[in-house]
This record gives C-alpha cells, structure tokens and sequence, in this order.
C-alpha cells in the first residue's frame, strides 16, 4: 500500500458483531445511536458483502481521494465508503447490497475517521482478508469468469479491483 493510501487510511478500524438473525437492524441502531456522529465517521454494513480490512481500507482510501477531488457521489465519508466497498456505480444499489436485513447474522463496523470509540466486549477485531469463498464472490458481483482467471492470486484482489473500477463507473 502506498505511502498516501496508509495516511488516508491511518483511522480505520474494523471489528465484527454477531447477532441472532432478526436482531441485525436493532444492534445497527444502537451502535449508531451511542456513536457521536459529528465527531466520528462510522459505517456499518452486512458482513457476508466485506472481505477483510484490506477490502475496507480500499474503498476508504477512494472514497477519501473521491472526496478531495470533488468526485464523490455522497456528502458523507461513510455513505462514500459504502459506495465503493460495494463496487457499485449507484449510491441505491451500493445501500441494497451492503445493508443488514432481517437474514444478517453479522455485522462489520468500520470506524473510518474522527474521535477513536470503544468496541463493545462481544466484538471482534475484522481479519485482513476473510470470507473469500465463491459463493461470496459471487454474490458480491464477481463473475464466475473472472474467478477463473485469478490463478494463485488472492480472490481479494479481484475485489480490489472492482473497487478501483467504480471510479470509472461514477464518469
């Protein structure tokens, strides 16, 4: 990672919540609830559409570079981030695919910027790379052919990629 992307990226923090199905909407609430919103920029979104830290630093440092250079398709750092996490062009669809519905059994909770909050005692810290299995992948939007080309490289990277390539489907 570059040296620019480290430094955008400097505040984020990621951790996992899990939950019984049903339950996601209310523990997203009251995590919002209890988080400052004008000294801290959170995002929370279904854990089964993030791959890792790695994934969500990406599309903070987008998101961010998006923002400076006046690119950007939200007023909100976290609904920016959100946009390219999900790899997608659509501010409504990013927010379908990524938010908790009532089957969301786990949660990511990425403090992006602002005033460090404390995680709850049950929450645990989000791996660098997790959850590439194809079924994932797939569901994400990546396509069984693209799948196919990666060879030994990391399914991440994939990802990665689509993240990037929202910057050039935003134009």
């Amino acid at each position: 990672m570059t040296d620019m992307a480290e430094e955008a990226t400097k505040d984020l923090k990621a951790w996992t919540v899990h939950m019984k199905r049903g339950h996601a909407k209310t523990i997203m609430d009251k995590i919002l609830a209890t988080i400052p919103s004008s000294e801290v920029q959170v995002l929370v979104a279904r854990s089964d559409a993030i791959f890792g830290f790695d994934h969500l630093r990406s599309a903070l440092y987008h998101a961010r570079r998006a923002m400076e250079d006046g690119t950007n398709s939200s007023d909100s750092l976290a609904m920016e981030t959100l946009l390219y996490a999900s790899g997608e062009r659509q501010l409504g669809t990013a927010i379908k695919k990524m938010s908790v519905d009532s089957q969301t059994e786990e949660l990511v909770v990425a403090q992006l910027a602002g005033h460090p909050i404390e995680p709850e005692e049950d929450w645990r810290k989000l791996d660098v790379a997790t959850g590439l299995a194809a079924g994932r992948l797939l569901r994400f939007g990546l396509t069984e052919t693209e799948l196919a080309t990666i060879g030994n490289r990391s399914p991440l990277e994939l990802v990665l990629e689509k993240i990037a390539a929202v910057d050039i489907l935003k134009k």
